[in-house]
C-alpha cells in the first residue's frame, strides 16, 4: 500500500448527536455539553460485547479471554485479586510472532485512590454554582454598598473569574477538559501525562523483555501496541456509571484491571507505557467518533502518517481487535482522516 500524507486542518467539533447536556441549577446556570474525545461508533471497530470480568477494588475476578479474531493462540489475559493485591496479567503474540508476557499489580487501596481521580457527579458541579450563586450575591451587596452598582458589577466579574478557575480545576482534576463554549471533552491528554508514572511498572516489563530478546524501539513500540490491540477486548465504556460521567473513556490503570477498552482508553494506555521512554514523542489523533495517536519517527515505505510542526509522525492505532503495526490503520480510519471533517492532532508529550 502506497503511503499517503494527511495534512492537519482546523478541528471540528465532534457530531451534536454524542453530546450529553447538564443544566446548572441557578439563574447564572449555563449549558456544558458533553464531547467525549473520541466517542466509538460500532461501525468503526469489531467490539466484542462479551462481558469480562473486572477488579473494582471489592469483587475478586479471574478471567482468561482469547481474542477470537486472531488465529495464533497464546494471546489472553488474567485478572484477580491475591491477598490484598490486584494483579493484571496479559500473554500475546508481538509483530515478530514472539510470545510475550506482561504483567502489573498493585494494592486495593491504591487502586481504590486511583479510581477516585476519574470521573465527576453533578452533585460536585451543583456544589459549586451554588458556591458562585451565593458568593456573587455577597460580593455584590458588599461592593454596592462602598461603591455603588458599577462597583457590584465589577464584585460580579471577580466572582465569575474565581467561578471558571475553580471549575477548570474541578474537571482538570477528574480527567476532563472545559473549553470555550461550555464543552467538557475528556483531556486524554493529560490523562496520559498523569499515568506515565503510574504505569512506569508495566513499561519496565516490556524494558525487560526487550533487553532479553535484544528488541529495538520499533519492536518495543509494537509490543505494547500488539497488547493492547489483541489482548484487551475492544469494548465501549458507559458515558454514566454509578453516578459518575465518564465521558466514555476509562483510564488507563482501569483498563488494565478490567482487561477491556476502546479507542480513546487503549490509545491512553499505550501512551502512558511510551511515556516512560525518554525521547518519546507522540500525539493524539482526535476523528469524529474515533481516537487514535501517532509517533515521532521517519516514515517507511508504505507507512501512512501525518505531520505537526512540520515533523512526520507515523500513525497507531492501538484500538484493535485488528493486529496493525505502526504505519498502518484500518480502512474506515483512513477514510476518516482524509474526510471532509477533518481531525485535531493534540501532543502528548
Amino acid at each position: 500500500m502506497k503511503a499517503f500524507r494527511v495534512f492537519v486542518v482546523p478541528f471540528l467539533l465532534l457530531p451534536v448527536f454524542f453530546a450529553a447536556t447538564l443544566l446548572l441549577s441557578s439563574q447564572w446556570e449555563r449549558e456544558f455539553v458533553i464531547y467525549p474525545a473520541g466517542p466509538d461508533l460500532p461501525r468503526f471497530q469489531s467490539a466484542d460485547e462479551e462481558e469480562t470480568g473486572e477488579v473494582d477494588g471489592t469483587e475478586a475476578a479471574e478471567e482468561e479471554s482469547p481474542v477470537r479474531n486472531r488465529k495464533e493462540k497464546g494471546t489472553a489475559q488474567r485478572i484477580r485479586r491475591v491477598n490484598g493485591k490486584l494483579e493484571a496479567g496479559y500473554n500475546f503474540l508481538n509483530f515478530n510472532k514472539d510470545r510475550l508476557s506482561v504483567s502489573f499489580s498493585i494494592s486495593e487501596d491504591e487502586y481504590k485512590a486511583y479510581l477516585s481521580g476519574y470521573g465527576y457527579s453533578d452533585d460536585k458541579v451543583s456544589n459549586l454554582n451554588q458556591w458562585r450563586e451565593s458568593a456573587r450575591r455577597k460580593e455584590w451587596d458588599k461592593a454596592v454598598k462602598k461603591g455603588g452598582e458599577a462597583a457590584g458589577k465589577e464584585a460580579l466579574k471577580a466572582v465569575d473569574w474565581e467561578y471558571r478557575v475553580r471549575l477548570n480545576e474541578f474537571f482538570n482534576s477528574r480527567g476532563f477538559a472545559l473549553l470555550p463554549g461550555n464543552i467538557i471533552v475528556c483531556d486524554i491528554p493529560g490523562i496520559v501525562k498523569r499515568n506515565i508514572q503510574f504505569l512506569k511498572p508495566m513499561a519496565l516489563a516490556f524494558q525487560k523483555i526487550s533487553e532479553a530478546r535484544g528488541y529495538g524501539p520499533e519492536e518495543t513500540v509494537g509490543a505494547v501496541l500488539s497488547m493492547a490491540q489483541t489482548a484487551l477486548l475492544y469494548k465501549i465504556p458507559p458515558m454514566i456509571e454509578g453516578g459518575l460521567h465518564t465521558g466514555g473513556l476509562l483510564p488507563p490503570g482501569r483498563a488494565l484491571f478490567s482487561g477491556w477498552g476502546d479507542c480513546d482508553t487503549k490509545t491512553a494506555l499505550v501512551a502512558s507505557i511510551l511515556g516512560n521512554w525518554s525521547g518519546m514523542r507522540l500525539v493524539g489523533i482526535s476523528v469524529p467518533g474515533h481516537y487514535l495517536m501517532a509517533i515521532r519517527r521517519i516514515p517507511a515505505k508504505g507507512d501512512l502518517f501525518v505531520r505537526y510542526d512540520g515533523l512526520e509522525y507515523v500513525l497507531i492505532e492501538p484500538a484493535g481487535p485488528a493486529w496493525l503495526e505502526p504505519g498502518a490503520v484500518g480502512g474506515n480510519t483512513s477514510a476518516l482522516l482524509q474526510g471532509a471533517e477533518g481531525y485535531k492532532i493534540e501532543p502528548f508529550f
